[in-house]
């Protein structure tokens, strides 16, 4: 008789792996990478997926993940040997520039074991960002987990590592002051901007994109109490403008979409802002178009995109001033003591998250052990059964269900021990005793 009532095993017991395996990280950022060198490791969202199976397949990569936003684009990886893996992770980075044509860059950092999951750690709560405690990072985070879920390249350890860290940034966020200075790469934008447009009359800010950071960017604008700005939005597709559009914000009267992106070189020359932020694979905004258009009024372009979007030969234009991410990099990050005390709180919340981390992961090394014994006295208890199955059949399903219940129960408390003595780094005489008692293979 098939039993129908088996002790459950919970998902990180169901898919253990007893072969050994290590956390390593191998990435670009912006602490030691320009712009120009970040753009060309960019893995688009469209091709998320396909970078993950790639990165699945590789020999030594058990589980994969990718953090790809316009400050970084990180592999977090469990391999089963470490060297064998940093030259995986390196192979695919070679692969992923030969997309594009370019000669080999490498990746600025590598980090292994616990050291992968507090730089994760300190990423999902904004520490890592280029301003400091920007609220965007979360979503990334997010959707980078979500990513390698979908692709079946996250397993538990991944799993529970993207858990953790968005749990750390959602504590940082609540039990700290960080939240009150959160900001995001556009709303700095915004702010720089403002204060270029100080004491100017007739202003006009021009928005190329509808994305999320082009629409934090117009919900500053809109919303702001320095002046009155006429704000023009103009995308590819005219969807999401006019779905931006139809939101019921303060001040979106002030907002025109009417006119076409194909105006985009004329609307800009004749713009006091321009901020740019969208995910073209090209430029956008391209000097010998813009300078037909060019008369005598001092403009502002700021570059949100990451590949750049804006033509670098912009620069040398006559009254333009063009700001990349690098730029406003230098200017957001000034007041360096504001930022050392808010640091000082949310590091404190990280590195207990950091711990709790650690013990959750030194629970997974009982997971063979629990699988082996709930597996060799639930053979026991079906050879038991089936011996008595001489009654009907309804009064053998009750035995079977009633015997797999008892043995939930008797299991539970030696399970819980067990793991807590694993969290408290005590597990390896228990599971040796256990084991020992019960013969069970090593």
């Amino acid at each position: 008789m098939v039993s129908s009532s088996s002790p459950q095993l919970s998902k990180s017991e169901r898919e253990h792996d007893n072969s050994p395996s290590f956390f390593v990280l191998m990435g670009m950022n912006y602490h030691g990478a320009t712009v120009a060198v970040r753009e060309r490791l960019v893995i688009p969202e469209t091709c998320l997926f396909h970078a993950l199976a790639a990165l699945k397949r590789l020999p030594h990569v058990k589980e994969a993940a990718v953090l790809s936003t316009c400050n970084r684009t990180e592999v977090y990886a469990v391999v089963s040997n470490i060297q064998g893996g940093l030259k995986d992770l390196e192979s695919f980075y070679e692969q992923v520039q030969s997309v594009h044509g370019h000669e080999v860059l490498k990746p600025n950092f590598k980090l292994l074991q616990d050291d992968v999951a507090l730089h994760l750690l300190r990423v999902a709560s904004g520490l890592d960002s280029m301003v400091i405690g920007e609220g965007q990072i979360m979503a990334q985070v997010k959707a980078a987990h979500r990513a390698a879920l979908e692709a079946a390249t996250a397993g538990p350890l991944l799993d529970g590592l993207f858990k953790h860290a968005l749990r750390c940034g959602k504590r940082v966020r609540t039990e700290t002051s960080m939240a009150k200075r959160a900001v995001s790469v556009s709303s700095a934008a915004v702010e720089f901007a403002n204060k270029f447009l100080e004491g100017r009359a007739n202003k006009t800010v021009l928005l190329i994109g509808a994305g999320k950071m082009a629409q934090i960017s117009a919900k500053q604008f809109l919303g702001s109490k320095t002046g009155k700005h006429s704000i023009i939005m103009i995308n590819r597709s005219s969807e999401r403008l006019t779905q931006f559009a139809e939101s019921k914000l303060p001040g979106m009267q002030k907002l025109n979409i009417e006119f076409s992106f194909e105006e985009r070189h004329q609307l800009a020359a004749n713009a006091d802002v321009v901020i740019v932020s969208t995910s073209a694979p090209q430029y956008v905004l391209q000097a010998d178009l813009l300078q037909q258009f060019a008369g005598e009024k001092e403009t502002l372009i700021i570059d949100l995109s990451l590949p750049r979007n804006v033509d670098p030969a912009i620069a040398a234009l006559p009254n333009v001033r063009l700001f990349d991410l690098d730029h406003l990099n230098a200017l957001v990050n000034h007041n360096i003591a504001e930022r050392e005390s808010l640091i000082a709180d949310a590091e404190q919340v990280i590195f207990e998250m950091l711990d709790e981390f650690q013990s959750w992961q030194r629970t997974l090394s009982t997971r063979s052990t629990i699988v082996d014994l709930r597996n060799k006295l639930d053979s026991i208890r079906k050879e038991q059964v089936c011996k008595s199955a001489i009654r009907s059949e309804e009064v053998n399903q009750s035995l079977d269900q009633f015997s797999a219940q008892l043995l939930n129960r008797i299991l539970h408390e030696p399970m819980v021990q067990l793991k807590t003595a694993a969290a408290k780094c005590l597990n390896s005489t228990h599971e040796e005793a256990i084991r020992t008692l019960f013969r069970l293979s090593s």
